[in-house]
């Protein structure tokens, strides 16, 4: 994979991006999204006996009636792509890749970072608005968090959008640039297919569970950017 200059840090290593207001800055990130997702989840229960209500339940019966053996291992197949063990393992392994090819912290960091505020943030969230699970047969045991919004679609994104960013900033491969847009729109989608079709989610739930995925990578890329160009400008003011 051939790095391009133009994208590296001002310096090998250095040191860590997130500072004290950096952090400050996913701690407030954190409250803003707790408080956003907590008031969409109150209008979502509050708009049960209407027509998107009504829609939430309609999806989560059909896809009741698709079910077969061949999509059941599918989709927890499916499913997988973003449970904690497997985000966890892929975190470990792609921190140890890009810290090991590009000497630097910005790489992992945007993914400990996103992941990070996106579990947090879902958390607080699922507690928070309480939500049941669809009335159907769930195939999976539910976890102790209520259902909206997904967890597991919200890290998809956050992951798997994280990795596309890092490849598009450091390498023109097209292949490799194709593979990371694949993941990046395919697997959030396989979750998301997956975790209605198993009875865990409504359709609302993994919208917002998409859109929660989609601040947290953005939010992340900013802050480490920030902490990174923070920290260039300390080390040419000390030079």
């Amino acid at each position: 994979m051939a790095t391009r200059t133009t994208e590296r840090h001002h310096s090998t290593w250095g040191p860590f991006p997130l500072t004290g207001s950096r952090l400050g800055t996913l701690i407030a990130a954190y409250l803003v999204l707790v408080g956003l997702f907590w008031s969409l989840g109150r209008i979502v229960l509050a708009l049960t006996d209407t027509p998107l209500g009504q829609l939430d339940r309609d999806v989560a019966r059909w896809m009741v009636g698709q079910r077969t053996p061949m999509l059941n291992t599918l989709t927890d197949i499916g499913s997988g792509f973003s449970d904690t063990l497997t985000v966890v393992i892929a975190l470990v392994v792609l921190a140890i890749i890009f810290t090991s090819a590009w000497r630097q912290w910005g790489e992992a960091t945007t993914l400990l970072a996103a992941l990070g505020l996106e579990v947090t943030t879902f958390v607080t969230t699922a507690y928070l608005v309480g939500r049941d699970r669809p009335p159907v047969e769930r195939i999976d045991p539910a976890p102790p968090t209520s259902s909206f919004p997904s967890g597991h679609v919200a890290a998809a994104v956050a992951l798997y959008w994280g990795l596309a960013y890092i490849v598009y900033r450091h390498t023109d491969n097209p292949v490799a640039r194709f593979g990371a847009a694949a993941m990046a729109v395919l697997a959030p989608v396989a979750v998301a297919f997956s975790r209605m079709y198993r009875g865990m989610h409504y359709l609302t739930d993994v919208v917002a569970g998409g859109l929660l995925g989609a601040a947290c990578i953005a939010i992340a890329i900013w802050v480490v950017r920030r902490g990174l160009e923070d920290r260039a400008a300390d080390e040419e003011l000390v030079a």
